[in-house]
């Protein structure tokens, strides 16, 4: 199967990476320091999940048209690049094409079936903890990896679905086709989403947020806005979703923050993180059917978000 990677952070690099020990024809979409890297050593691969190996993909490209039309392209770049990313992919797609994202997000086809050609768009969810430590070196510490996939509209899945799912799980990463993607892609979304407004409005890790004592209400409406407008939009998440994730939050180790508010407490303009394709995708959705997201909109505007 011709499969493509494009974007080698902590979610591409891992995914992408493991295709290739079992896939020959895996290539990356890649530039910079990063593919020059790649180039001399190979993708070297620290992972919880899979031990330490070096990737050789079949090529390492900046250029898309040089690796041409594939069976399967997996998308994983940040949310603010999934317009340049998509622009860039567009060398790799058939009719035929699978193209799978695995980004932050919720339903990111959405987003991008007006910026691709006729294509099978389907969407997926990742779980997994991974970064890049450096260029050509990608780390995963936690996290099960585990790669949910499904086509937004319902109905057979994709040939192209199917053999990848089958390759990655070749390459030891599980797979699971659920029947309803949309509810999958809410209910991860409602915890990352949730978690980066919980840090952004106490602006600071998990210790600081447990140190109010009213911190179990304050998490607890956040996610409660969620909920409301996902049963606004027609998703109906399960009715212990809260709790099940309250008490999550509260085992989480005392630094633990989301990427998106790492990134926002370092300082990186709103523009370069996900804030709008995260927080502001939740924001424009409650004020597009009505439901009500007072506290998300409170952090968006606090660290700058606009629509």
């Amino acid at each position: 199967m011709r499969i493509a990677v494009l974007g080698l952070g902590g979610v591409g690099g891992l995914i992408g990476g493991a295709l290739t020990r079992v896939n020959k024809d895996t290539s990356f979409c890649v530039r910079g320091a990063h593919r020059d890297a790649i180039l001399k050593d190979g993708l070297r691969v620290d992972s919880a999940l899979l031990g330490n190996f070096i990737a050789r993909p079949l090529m390492a490209e900046e250029d898309a048209s040089k690796i041409g039309v594939v069976d399967a392209l997996i998308v994983a770049c940040k949310g603010n690049a999934l317009k340049a990313a998509c622009a860039a992919a567009v060398p790799m797609i058939g009719e035929r094409t699978l193209v799978l994202p695995l980004l932050n997000g919720l339903l990111v086809s959405e987003s991008m079936e007006k910026l691709l050609p006729p294509c099978d768009l389907a969407d997926g969810i990742i779980h997994v903890f991974s970064h890049i430590e450096g260029p050509g070196h990608v780390v995963q510490e936690a996290g099960s990896a585990t790669i949910k996939m499904g086509m937004r509209q319902g109905g057979l899945r994709p040939p192209a679905m199917i053999e990848l799912s089958r390759i990655l799980s070749d390459a030891s990463i599980p797979v699971l086709l659920p029947d309803d993607i949309a509810l999958e892609s809410w209910k991860k979304f409602t915890l990352m989403c949730g978690n980066s407004v919980i840090f952004g409005l106490y602006d600071g890790p998990a210790s600081v947020v447990r140190a109010d004592p009213a911190h179990e209400t304050v998490c607890r409406a956040v996610w409660q806005e969620l909920v409301d407008v996902a049963a606004a939009k027609g998703v109906a998440l399960p009715g212990d979703l809260i709790d099940r994730y309250v008490a999550e939050f509260e085992g989480n180790p005392p630094d633990t923050v989301t990427s998106l508010y790492r990134d926002l407490r370092n300082g990186k303009a709103p523009e370069d993180t996900e804030l709008a394709h995260v927080v502001g995708r939740l924001v424009a959705l409650g004020r597009q059917c009505g439901a009500q997201a007072p506290l998300h909109e409170k952090m968006f505007e606090k660290f700058g978000g606009r629509l």
